[in-house]
């Protein structure tokens, strides 16, 4: 088995899209030793990675960069190869439910194209299980793509975070707040930070718990928190580390100006209470 990863904004960095896709199969594979997951290799084949592997790699759900991923199987080069290897795929597919092939050729070297694939395919399973096919609101989904000489078959998208891997945008410094209120959007502002490719160094201004912090390692930080004292160590400190901002969790209604000369952030400017809560629960939920 395989799992076929997906990325969207890498694939639109132009001459830096290898250095993206370096820094994203980085983050990728600390991630699987992170969490204990078996696998052999990960390669970066025709804008999609692979991962060598038995297991689901469900802990990627937690990894910035990537728009979703599939447990698949390798059907080999042929149509009657990929008609062997989705009996067992379509296993699960009742006969009163309905289901649709879909198919994605990202290799144009095939003798066939999409939609002959998907329906010489979809008249196979029709065959085999008697369901009936609907392109639209169907029960089961069997997807191929077609990628550098062979089919890779699947019947499940798990999405991912999107974003950009963490690491390629330079460091920022975030401020966490002891207060709970505080401490809670001065996360969700260092995780917005983290998802657009910001390596994230806490600053903690009083002592808080330090697994107050397990939601940024859970996504990909791996900056040590500094202790300061007062906001005004913030300049010497962006100094000392290389970072190119500050990042504060102040909303419109808390806005206050800092005395700094470096480059303040603000990623919930526009955001309300309700909306921080819904999105720092999100994040939270994700297992990994």
């Amino acid at each position: 088995m395989v799992v076929l990863v997906r990325y969207s904004e890498i694939g639109l960095k132009g001459g830096n899209r290898s250095i993206f896709e370096k820094k994203l199969i980085d983050n990728m594979r600390s991630c699987l030793v992170r969490n204990k997951v078996k696998f052999s290799a990960i390669k970066n084949l025709f804008g999609r990675i692979f991962i060598e592997t038995e297991e689901r790699c469900e802990c990627l759900a937690c990894v910035f960069g990537i728009s979703s991923f599939s447990p698949a199987i390798d059907a080999g080069q042929t149509m009657d190869s990929a008609k062997k290897a989705s009996e067992k795929l379509i296993q699960k597919l009742k006969k009163k439910m309905t289901f649709r092939v879909s198919c994605q050729r990202l290799d144009k070297s095939f003798p066939f194209d999409s939609q002959e694939f998907e329906r010489e395919l979809g008249a196979f399973v029709v065959g085999k299980k008697g369901s009936r096919a609907k392109m639209k609101g169907f029960d089961f989904e069997l997807a191929a793509e077609l990628i550098q000489g062979r089919i890779f078959l699947f019947t499940e998208r798990i999405a991912g975070q999107g974003g950009l891997p963490v690491g390629v945008e330079g460091r920022v410094i975030a401020i966490i707040e002891n207060e709970k209120e505080n401490m809670e959007n001065d996360l969700l502002a260092a995780l917005l930070m983290l998802k657009r490719g910001c390596a994230v160094i806490p600053a903690i201004i009083e002592k808080i718990k330090m697994d107050s912090l397990g939601i940024l390692e859970k996504f990909g930080s791996r900056e040590k928190p500094v202790l300061i004292k007062k906001l005004s160590e913030l300049d010497g400190l962006a100094e000392k580390l290389n970072a190119k901002a500050v990042v504060s969790g102040q909303m419109l209604e808390n806005f206050k100006e800092f005395k700094l000369k470096t480059e303040v952030l603000r990623p919930l400017i526009a955001y309300n209470e309700n909306e921080i809560k819904k999105q720092l629960k999100q994040f939270r939920k994700e297992v990994c």
